[in-house]
Order: C-alpha cells, then structure tokens, then sequence
C-alpha cells in the first residue's frame, strides 16, 4: 500500500528508506499536533490492526514520507476526514517541531480543505520551507502523507485523490 522503490511521484522517482531523524515527534504548541506531526499524528484512526511507514529518496533537498494503517474494521471515511479537518483547523499563529535531529524552526498553517471524497489537504509554511500534507481515507485503510520542500507547489490535492484511486481498487 505504501510506495515501491522507482515508482513515480510529483517530486520524481521514490527510493524507500527509513523515516529520518528529522520529522517531529512532538509539536509547540500541542493544538498543532494534526498539522505538523507524521511520525505519531494523532489523525490516524485508532485502533489499527496494522501500521507501517517509510521515508522516500527523491532527487533534491525534497522530503517525502507515507504512513499507512490497516483496520479490521470498516471506517467512515467521511467521519475520518472529518474529524481531520477539525483538528488541523486549530492550529493558530506559530507551530515549532520538536525532531531528534532539533527544533524547526516556526510554520505556520497556510492552507487546508477537502478537494475530494476521503481526503484531506494541508499545508504548512515558513519562509524557506514548505510542507504539504494529505490524509486519505477510505474502508479500511488510512494513509497520511508528507511531502516537503523550499519550494512550494506540491501538488497535493491531486497526488492524494491519485493515492486513494490507487487504494480504493485493491481487494480488501
């Protein structure tokens, strides 16, 4: 469910690799958890009867990572993004990512919405750096994705409709 090696994104061809020491873990102050977390988002649904994530290599400074998670038991899509979208709208004024490899420094939330059935789009910015989110529902499976970069533009509203497609026809 998550990327192979050499299969294509809108940042370029993707190099599994591990999550990094350079994603957040905990986030100043905490109503910016949904918007700024990947590693422990508080917007995958609990309860999962699976969970993997991986980092990707891309060419350029350009981060990109998924995590997915697999249930049992049927979500509500709708429900999922819904909650979703409540939970990164209180992020206000300055957020600051606490990370192994240090602190980010402040980004703040500039955009979000839900673009399509089952996803959920956001995008966090600071001067030099830009971080587009989705989280994308559908019956059984919950995938967030991260994709940052200096320059802003990724096409995320696309990328996690594409994404969902993609999950959405897999046997369940």
């Amino acid at each position: 469910m998550l990327l192979q090696d050499n299969d294509a994104t809108p940042l370029g061809v993707a190099t599994a690799i591990p999550v990094g020491d350079t994603y957040f873990t905990s986030v100043q102050p905490a109503e910016c958890a949904a918007a700024l977390l990947f590693k422990g988002s508080p917007l995958r649904p609990a309860r999962s009867s699976d969970h993997a994530e991986s980092g990707y290599r891309i060419n350029g400074p350009a981060l990109y990572a998924e995590s997915v998670d697999v249930y049992d038991k049927k979500l509500n899509p709708h429900q999922v993004v819904s909650k979703g979208f409540g939970a990164v709208s209180k992020c206000h004024g300055d957020a600051v990512g606490h990370a192994p490899l240090g602190d980010s420094k402040p980004m703040r939330l500039s955009s979000f919405g839900t673009p399509s059935s089952g996803v959920l789009v956001w995008t966090m910015t600071r001067p030099d750096w830009n971080c587009d989110y989705g989280l994308v529902a559908v019956a059984r499976t919950a995938l967030l994705l991260s994709a940052c970069d200096f320059k802003p533009g990724f096409p995320m509203a696309d990328w996690a409709a594409k994404r969902r497609a993609q999950l959405d026809s897999r046997p369940t």
